[in-house]
Order: structure tokens, then C-alpha cells, then sequence
């Protein structure tokens, strides 16, 4: 666990924030991060620790309130003042409006239908809010970061997994059920390995971490990719990941190479897709593998919007980095207490 201190400046907001100081849940699969965040986009306080889901869903909430009290604690010690709402942003699927996680992958066997805004709001005493955490990137992207005064745009994040958020008329576009801006779950092809969720030929099965590392141990498994053999060998006992791909292909392994292209070129297939329905002004994409790639990864998906998107569609959108980096799940609290009258 660790509680730190932050004053990384965004500089202003660009649309409603919360009236005061908020406190900031990221929830993930791996890591619970809590934050004190200002309504000028700055963390004043945070603390972390690893999410307990082989513990059941009871210790997960029971640790989010513990990081959350530990923050609002270490800020008030530094006179970093008091918190009007507490904004989380969850893996999904979750139903926002019951405040509760539905079935969020890789949390725990046991977490199903679990009540996270009502045990939060009832232990701190304050309003909460609930959001995917791709749609709490896109609020934070909007309103600090890269999409700052754009109101039709996507967010996409490309991790672990693919995720995505559809901002429309400069508001987030939730579909009737909540659940729209599944981007990571476009096909890209009809007869690939199955996605994690099921599904064939998705594009998280092919371009996320989670795809590249399943095609480098499939490809292991048929007896070619001989290098990635190797490099399997000395990382054990640790599994072969996307970054292990990645560094393979730098350093000039053909199978690892064929992968991360294949990965980069089902991407920029789907953004072609996403521009011709969407028509936004930009795409802003983030995550941890988006950002290792950096333009090696947005360059492809430009180039072949530029070649095949439809013409008025492709002048006018701009594919763009992220600007947030790894807070951007804490400082969208802020524009998520914002939606709301806390």
C-alpha cells in the first residue's frame, strides 16, 4: 500500500466539474488506486493497493473504503481540504445507475452483481457516482486533456484489453441500457481464435495485450515461432506477454513481427469502420500498449483512414494520443461528480 502526495497541473477545466474536491475510485482487475482530486484536474493525494479478488467480493469493497479513507486522510493532514463526492471508475460490465458491478472479467469467480456505490456512499457519507472506466477516461480526456473543447470524439484504450467511449454532441452516448462504446468488441475478422468474451474475430482477440500474448502462445503450440520458443524458455516461469512480443519484434523476430502487424493493421481496419459510422472530429486513443507504441501504432490506423474512409468523414478526424497517462481513471472523477448535483 502507499499514500503520495501529486500537484501534476491539467490547467482548467472545459466542462462541468464537481463543485470542490472530489475522491477519486479507479477500480481494476489487478489494482485498486484511490485520489483526492481538485476540481483544476490536480491529485492531491493517492494510495494503492492490490485488488483482493481471490478473497471475494466483500474484501474488494472493503478495500476500496479503506484506500479511499486513507487518502481523504493523508489530504486533510496536508490541509488538501474535504471531498464533495466520491467518483469510481470500475472495470465493466457494470450497471451505473444500481451502482453495481455486473460481471467484470478477471475480479474474482465470485464477483457477480455486486453493490459498490451504496457500501461506498453509506461508509464515507457522501454522494457517488459510477461510471465504466472508459467512459471516465473520456470525461477526463474532454475536459483536461486531449479532446479538450471537441464535443464529438472516441475514446479508445488499447491495454490489457479494448476498450472505448462514444462522446456525441459533447455528451457521452450510453445507448438505453448503458452499455454502448464496446469498440474492443468489433469484428475484425471471421475466422480467428475466440475472443475472451466468446465472441470470433474480435478486435481485443487480435490487437489487445491479451490477443497478442494468446497468438504468440498459440503460435508456439503449432512448433513454429522458434524464437518466441526461446524467449518463452528464459522467461519462465513467467508467461510470454505482449511487451515480450513487442521487444521480439524489435529486435527482428519474424513471427513476433507478424504478430504486432497484424495486431496494428486490425486496428487501423477498425478505425476506418468507427470513422465512416461515427464521423467524429478525433479519436483519442490511450493505454498502456497504444501508448508503448506511440506513432508505430496510430501512424498505420492515420494512413489507412486517410486511404479507404469515406472523404468528408476522413478531412475533418484526427487520430490522437491520450494525454492523461495511467491517472486519467482518477482525475475523470471529477467531470463524473460533475454530471451530476452533488
Amino acid at each position: 500500500m502507499s499514500i503520495a502526495p501529486s500537484t501534476s497541473a491539467r490547467g482548467g477545466p472545459n466542462r462541468p466539474v464537481a463543485p470542490g474536491n472530489v475522491l477519486a475510485l479507479d477500480l481494476g482487475a489487478s489494482r485498486i488506486r484511490a485520489a483526492l482530486v481538485t476540481p483544476q484536474g490536480v491529485v492531491v493525494a493517492r494510495g494503492e493497493t492490490l485488488t483482493p479478488g481471490a478473497d471475494g467480493p466483500d474484501a474488494v469493497v472493503a478495500a476500496c473504503i479503506e484506500r479511499l479513507r486513507a487518502v481523504a486522510s493523508a489530504a486533510a493532514a496536508r490541509s488538501g481540504g474535504s471531498a464533495v463526492g466520491v467518483g469510481i471508475s470500475a472495470v465493466g460490465p457494470l450497471d451505473a445507475r444500481a451502482g453495481v458491478l455486473v460481471d467484470p472479467p478477471n475480479v474474482g469467480p465470485a464477483f457477480r452483481n455486486v453493490a459498490i456505490s451504496a457500501p461506498v456512499a453509506s461508509a464515507l457519507g457522501l454522494p457517488v457516482s459510477l461510471e465504466r472506466d472508459t467512459n471516465v477516461a473520456a470525461l477526463a480526456e474532454q475536459t483536461y486533456g486531449a479532446a479538450r473543447g471537441t464535443t464529438d470524439f472516441l475514446y479508445i484504450t488499447v491495454s490489457t484489453g479494448i476498450g472505448g467511449a462514444i462522446v456525441a454532441g459533447g455528451e457521452l452516448y450510453l445507448g438505453p441500457d448503458g452499455v454502448a462504446g464496446e469498440i474492443g468488441h468489433i469484428p475484425v475478422a471471421l475466422d480467428e481464435p475466440p475472443c475472451g468474451c466468446g465472441g470470433a474475430g474480435h478486435l481485443e482477440a487480435v490487437s489487445s495485450g491479451s490477443g497478442i500474448a494468446r497468438q504468440a502462445r498459440l503460435a508456439m503450440e503449432t512448433g513454429r515461432a522458434t524464437g518466441l520458443v526461446q524467449l518463452a524458455s528464459r522467461l519462465a516461469p513467467r508467461t510470454i506477454e505482449a511487451r515480450d512480443v513487442a521487444a521480439a519484434e524489435d529486435a527482428g523476430d519474424a513471427d513476433a513481427a507478424a504478430i504486432m502487424e497484424r495486431a496494428r493493421r486490425s486496428f487501423a481496419t477498425a478505425m476506418v469502420g468507427l470513422v465512416n459510422v461515427f464521423n467524429p472530429q478525433l479519436i483519442v486513443v490511450g493505454g498502456s500498449l497504444a501508448r508503448a507504441q506511440a506513432d508505430r501504432w496510430l501512424e498505420p490506423a492515420r494512413r489507412e483512414v486517410e486511404r479507404v474512409a469515406f472523404t468528408i468523414a476522413r478531412r475533418r478526424v484526427r487520430i490522437v494520443p491520450a494525454e492523461l497517462g495511467d491517472d486519467v481513471g482518477l482525475i475523470g472523477a471529477q467531470p463524473l461528480l460533475g454530471l451530476r448535483e452533488v
